[in-house]
C-alpha cells in the first residue's frame, strides 16, 4: 500500500488504484531485473553436509561401523545430526538475517496512486503507475514523462555518455537513470527485465554478497590454524601408538581430534554476531545494507552530521515573515511546483494555504536548487506576463537585486539569532522574447519580496545522546547550508561547540594542511556545500579520525563513499544518496546514529568475547590430549566423547555470545580497537591453560585414586563440561565481575549452561552414559569434579574483582541517552 501524502487527483493524474496495480503486478511480475538469491534451510543442510568436517565425521562414522560396535556407529551418527542441525540453524539464522537487512533497506519509489502521492518498494512499480520525479531520483522503470519541469536525466547507466540530456513532456526516461535536476511525472510503459536496462542485463545472474574484510581475515585465520590442528592431531595419535597405545583407538582419536581442533567456525560466529546484530539494529530504525558497516560502526570517532531533520525535529512551521502581509507567502507558492515536496516547501504551502493563497500561473521551466548557489529559481506565465521567481538562502537572493534592503537584513539577523531557517523570495517581469534565456543571465535585478523564518525545533533526547557521545569519545560536528547564526543556535541548544562557526567560503579559502587543523577545534560548519563536506571527511580521516557522515542529495555521494561509515537520510535522503551509502536511517535522527554505534561497540566485543572462548576451548582440547601423552597416561577422553563435545563447545561460542548485553565499557572514551591484541593472546592461554588444568586435575586425581580408565574418562568428561560451562560464563567480560554482569542476564547462555549440565546428569546418573563410553558417578563425585573445576576457572572473577572494583549496578538495556521520546 502507498502512504499517502499530497492529494493529486484534481492534477489530472490520480494514478492507478491499489485493486489496478495488485493486478499488473500478478500480470507483469516484480520490477527486478535479476532474481535475489533465496535463503532456504534445506539449501544449508544440502551446503553444510558437503563441508569437509562433515565428510570427516561421517568417515569416522564410517570407521566405527567396520571397527567398533554398532551401538557406537549409530550413537556417532546420531551426533552428526545434531551437529548439523545445530550449525545449519546457527547458519540459517544468521543468513536470513542479513537477508533481511537488503530487503529493509530496499530501494523505494515516490508514485501517485489512488490521487495521493506516497512510496512503495520499487519492486512493486507496475506499468501504468505514475512516477513522481525530482531531483536525485533514480529512476524505477521505462516510462514517459507526462509533465517535465526543466528534467535533465543522466544516462551514462545505458549510453555511456556523461552529459545530461533534457527530457521535456512526451519524451521517455528510462530505468537506471538518474534525474540531476528538475522535476516532473511519467507514465510507466515497461518494468523489470522488459526495460531498455533489463535487455542490456539479460544475461545478469544474481550476485552473491561479497565477504566482509573481517570475515576473510577469519577465514584466513582458520586456514592457518587448521595446520595447527592437524599436527597435533596427527602428532598425539602417533605418540601414544609409539608408547603403546592401541592402533585402532589412537585413528579414531586423531580423527575426532581432527574435527573437534580444526575452527571451522570461525567465520560462522562472526557472521552471527554482525549479522543478528545488524538485523536487530535495523528494526530500530538503522538500516544496515552492507555488512562490513557492522564491522566498523563500534570505531567510530567523529560523527559528521546534517541539521535539518537530524538534530532538529524536521516539523517546519513558517513563524514570520517580514514585511508582514501575504505578498511574501504568495510569491514564495509561486516559485514552487506542485510536485515540490521539501519540508520547507510544505511549511512555506501550508500557511499560505491557511491564508487563503493559491499559486498563480503555468510554470514553464525550472532551475532545481543548486546546493552551490543555494537558491532555486521558476518561471511562470502570469495573467500579466512571464515572471521568474527566485528563492533560497536570503545572502544569495539579495545579491540578485541591486537595491540595498537593511531592513530585511535586519530582519534575517532577528530570525537567525533565534534559530530559524531563513528563505528569501524574489520576483521579476521577463519579456517573452528572453523566455528561453539562461536562468543565471535572467536572475540579475530582481525585486525582493521579503522574507520567510521557519522553526525547526531540536529533538528531544538529541543533547543527551550528543553529551554521552562526547563522554565515551564520539565528537559530533555539524555540517548545515543554513545561516551561520541558525547553525550556531541549534548547535548551542544541543550541547555542540559553537564558539566559532565556519562558512562554506571560509573553507573554499583553506588550504588542506590549514583544514585538517580547523576541523580539530570547530565543531560548526555554516553555508556548506556537499564539495565541503567531503572535503571535512578528507580532513578528519587525515587526522586519523573514523568518520561517520549523513548525507540526503544527490551531491553527498562523494562523501558518503569517502566516509568509513556513510548514512544517508531514509525520509528526505535521494535514492542516489541512499545507494550509495552503507546505513539507512529511517527516521533522521541523530539519537539513532549515536545508538547504532554503540551498538557496534558491543558488536565487537561480543565478537571478542566469543572468539576468546572458541579458541581458548581450542587449546584446551589440544593440552588435555597432549600432556597425557607426554606423560605415558591414558587418552583422557575416547573418540565418541571428543565428537560430542564439539556439538556443545560451537554453540556456546555462536549463539550465546551474540546475545550477550552490552557493557558499561561500551561508554568508555579509551577502548581497545584491534581484534587479535595482546591482551587477548593472553586471555586465550589463560583461558585454555585453565580449563584444561579442571580437566586433568580431576582425570589425574581418578587414576591417581586407582579407578578404572573408564571411570577416569568419565571423571574428565565430566570436568569438560562443567569447565567449559564455567568457562563460558566467566568469559560474558574480560574486566566486570559475572556477579556484577548478574549471571541470568544472558537468557541464551543460561538455556544452553542447563542443557548441557542436563545432559551430563543424563550420562553420569542414567544407563545413557554407556552409549558414549562413560561409567556412572555419584553427586558427591559431581561435586568434586565441579570444584576442581570452579577452583582452576573462577580465580579469574577473583582477578576482576581485585583489578577493576567490586560490583556495580548493570548497564540497562536502553541507556537513557536512547530515549527518543
Amino acid at each position: 500500500m502507498v502512504d499517502g501524502v499530497e492529494d493529486q487527483t484534481a492534477r489530472g493524474m490520480s494514478g492507478l488504484t491499489e485493486t489496478e496495480a495488485g493486478e499488473r503486478l500478478a500480470k507483469y511480475g516484480p520490477n527486478r531485473i535479476t532474481r535475489p538469491g533465496e535463503v532456504s534451510f534445506l539449501g544449508i543442510v544440502a551446503e553444510e553436509i558437503t563441508e569437509p568436517m562433515i565428510l570427516l565425521l561421517l568417515f569416522v562414522g564410517a570407521v566405527y561401523s567396520f571397527w567398533g560396535k554398532l551401538e557406537d556407529a549409530l550413537t556417532i551418527f546420531v551426533v552428526i545430526v545434531l551437529l548439523v542441525l545445530a550449525e545449519v540453524w546457527n547458519e540459517y539464522r544468521a543468513k536470513k538475517a542479513i537477508a533481511s537487512l537488503s530487503k529493509m533497506a530496499a530501494p523505494r519509489t515516490r508514485v501517485v496512486r489512488e490521487g495521493r502521492v506516497g512510496e512503495i518498494r520499487t519492486e512493486d512499480v507496475v506499468p501504468g503507475d505514475v512516477l513522481v520525479l525530482g531531483q536525485g531520483t533514480r529512476v524505477a522503470a521505462d516510462a514517459r514523462l507526462a509533465v517535465s519541469y526543466s528534467i535533465q536525466a543522466d544516462e551514462s547507466a545505458l549510453t555511456g555518455e556523461s552529459f545530461p540530456e533534457y527530457k521535456r513532456a512526451g519524451d521517455g526516461i528510462f530505468a537506471g537513470t538518474v534525474v540531476v535536476s528538475g522535476e516532473g511525472k511519467a507514465e510507466v510503459e515497461a518494468t523489470g527485465k522488459n526495460t531498455r536496462l533489463g535487455r542490456l542485463s539479460a544475461t545478469a545472474r544474481a550476485i552473491k554478497p561479497p565477504k566482509t574484510p573481517l570475515q576473510k581475515a577469519m577465514k584466513s585465520l582458520a586456514g592457518s590454524l587448521v595446520f595447527v590442528a592437524l599436527f597435533f592431531s596427527i602428532t598425539i595419535p602417533l605418540l601414544g601408538y609409539l608408547r603403546g597405545q592401541p592402533l585402532r583407538e589412537m585413528i579414531l582419536t586423531g580423527l575426532a581430534l581432527a574435527f573437534a581442533v580444526i575452527p571451522e567456525e570461525l567465520p560462522i560466529i562472526i557472521t552471527m554476531v554482525l549479522g543478528l546484530g545488524a538485523y536487530q539494529l535495523s528494526k530500530e530504525n538503522f538500516l544496515v545494507k552492507k555488512l562490513k558497516a557492522a564491522e566498523v560502526l563500534g570505531d567510530a570517532t567523529v560523527i559528521l552530521t546534517d541539521k535539518t531533520g537530524t538534530i532538529t525535529e524536521n516539523r517546519m512551521r513558517v513563524a514570520d515573515v517580514f514585511p508582514a502581509g501575504n505578498a511574501v507567502l504568495g510569491a514564495a507558492l509561486d516559485s514552487m511546483t506542485d510536485i515540490s515536496l521539501s519540508p520547507t516547501d510544505r511549511a512555506i504551502a501550508e500557511k499560505a494555504h491557511e491564508s487563503g493563497l493559491t499559486a498563480r500561473g503555468e510554470v514553464l521551466r525550472e532551475r532545481s536548487f543548486d546546493p552551490e548557489l543555494k537558491t532555486r529559481a521558476l518561471l511562470r506565465r502570469m495573467p500579466g506576463g512571464l515572471e521568474l521567481l527566485l528563492t533560497g538562502a536570503p545572502e544569495q537572493v539579495l545579491k540578485s537585486s541591486s537595491v540595498p534592503r537593511p531592513d530585511i537584513d535586519r530582519a534575517i539577523a532577528d530570525d537567525a539569532s533565534k534559530g530559524r531557517r531563513v528563505v528569501a523570495v524574489a520576483r521579476k517581469t521577463v519579456a517573452e522574447a528572453d523566455k528561453d534565456r539562461p536562468f543565471q543571465e535572467l536572475e540579475k535585478g530582481m525585486d525582493v519580496v521579503g522574507i520567510a523564518g521557519i522553526e525547526d525545533p531540536p529533538r528531544p533526547g538529541v543533547k543527551r545522546t550528543i553529551e554521552t557521545a562526547s563522554g565515551a569519545g564520539i565528537r559530533t560536528i555539524m555540517v548545515t547550508g543554513d545561516h551561520p547564526k541558525t547553525a550556531a543556535y541549534i548547535a548551542g541548544e544541543v550541547g555542540i561547540p559553537a564558539e566559532r562557526v565556519v562558512t562554506g567560503a571560509q573553507m573554499s579559502q583553506m588550504p588542506d594542511d590549514e583544514l585538517r587543523r580547523v576541523v580539530e577545534d570547530v565543531s560548526v560548519f555554516a553555508r556548506t556545500t556537499p564539495e565541503d563536506k567531503y572535503r571535512l571527511v578528507k580532513a578528519l580521516r587525515a587526522n586519523g579520525e573514523v568518520v561517520a557522515v549523513t548525507g540526503d542529495g544527490i551531491n553527498d555521494t562523494l562523501a558518503l563513499k569517502g566516509a568509513d561509515i556513510g548514512i544517508s537520510m531514509g525520509i528526505k535522503g535521494t535514492d542516489v544518496a541512499r545507494e550509495a551509502a552503507d546505513v539507512v536511517l529511517a527516521d533522521d535522527n541523530y539519537v539513532t546514529i549515536s545508538h547504532g554505534i554503540f551498538q557496534g561497540r558491543k558488536f565487537f566485543d561480543n565478537l571478542k568475547k566469543g572468539l576468546k572462548y572458541y579458541l581458548s576451548v581450542k587449546t584446551a582440547l589440544v593440552l588435555v590430549f597432549l600432556v597425557p601423552v607426554l606423560l605415558s597416561l591414558p587418552m583422557p577422553l575416547a573418540p565418541i566423547q571428543i565428537i560430542l563435545l564439539e556439538l556443545f563447545m560451537d554453540l556456546a561460542a555462536s549463539a550465546g555470545f551474540v546475545a550477550e548485553p552490552a557493557e558499561r565499557s561500551i561508554y568508555e572514551p579509551e577502548r581497545k580497537k584491534k581484534l587479535f591484541d595482546r591482551g587477548m593472546v593472553l586471555g586465550i592461554a589463560l583461558s585454555g591453560l585453565s580449563l584444561f588444568a579442571a580437566v586433568f586435575g580431576a582425570f589425574y586425581y581418578a587414576l591417581y585414586r586407582g579407578y578404572p580408565v573408564a571411570e577416569a574418562q568419565t571423571f574428565a568428561f565430566a570436568a569438560w563440561i562443567i569447565g567449559h560451562i564455567f568457562l563460558a560464563f566467566v568469559s560474558r567480560s574480560a574486566r566486570e565481575p559475572l556477579i556484577s554482569l548478574g549471571p541470568l542476564t544472558n537468557r541464551v547462555m543460561d538455556a544452553w549452561a542447563i542443557a548441557a549440565f542436563a545432559f551430563l546428569c543424563a550420562v553420569v546418573f542414567t544407563p545413557l552414559g554407556t552409549l558414549i563410553k562413560a561409567t556412572g558417578l555419584s553427586p558427591s563425585q559431581v561435586l568434586l569434579i565441579a570444584a576442581f573445576a570452579f577452583v582452576a576457572i573462577f580465580w579469574q572473577e577473583a582477578v576482576k574483582i581485585l583489578k577493576y572494583g567490586p560490583a556495580r549496578a548493570p548497564v540497562k538495556k536502553t541507556a537513557p541517552a536512547y530515549d527518543k521520546q
